[in-house]
């Protein structure tokens, strides 16, 4: 699979971004008194994991939009959505059970996503135009009826 560069560029974005939030709770973590080795450690699993899981989704996009037919797509995106959240979970898994990672520093990075991308787009970091319109003809030109719940 070849990797393309929208998506090594959308990871690169997503992974700046956690690298600001982890920041920003390490100093949370130092204010409280609470700051340890645990926390940087649960922090970089927990950023590293989600960050992985990003790219895989970049990856999943791309394969399952190169796929011929609208069926051959969605079970492609249904097997990548599975296999993502089963890398994630065992990630998470692994920093809750394991002594080494504080628990909340390890859940943080994972639930920033969604604002994390919400701040790139509000102020436009990073956002090529270039980007969304060719995802978007590329999807226009597989999709035969535009429903994807058959």
């Amino acid at each position: 699979m070849k990797i393309k560069n929208a998506a090594v560029r959308e990871t690169v974005r997503i992974a700046i971004g956690e690298v600001v939030v982890l920041l920003l709770m390490y100093i949370v973590f130092f204010l409280v008194d609470h700051f340890d080795r645990s926390v940087v450690l649960g922090g970089l699993l927990g950023a590293f994991c989600n960050i992985l899981y990003f790219f895989l989704m970049c990856m999943g996009l791309n394969s399952a939009l190169a796929q011929p037919d609208q069926k051959k797509q969605k079970k492609s995106m249904t097997v990548s959505y599975f296999l993502r959240l089963v890398v994630l979970g065992i990630g998470i898994a692994i920093g809750l059970k394991m002594d080494c990672f504080n628990n909340i520093a390890v859940v943080v990075p994972v639930l920033m996503t969604r604002p994390i991308i919400a701040v790139l787009e509000y102020f436009h970091i990073g956002v090529r135009e270039d980007v969304v319109p060719s995802c978007a003809v590329q999807q226009s030109e597989n999709e035969t009826d535009g429903d994807w719940d058959e």
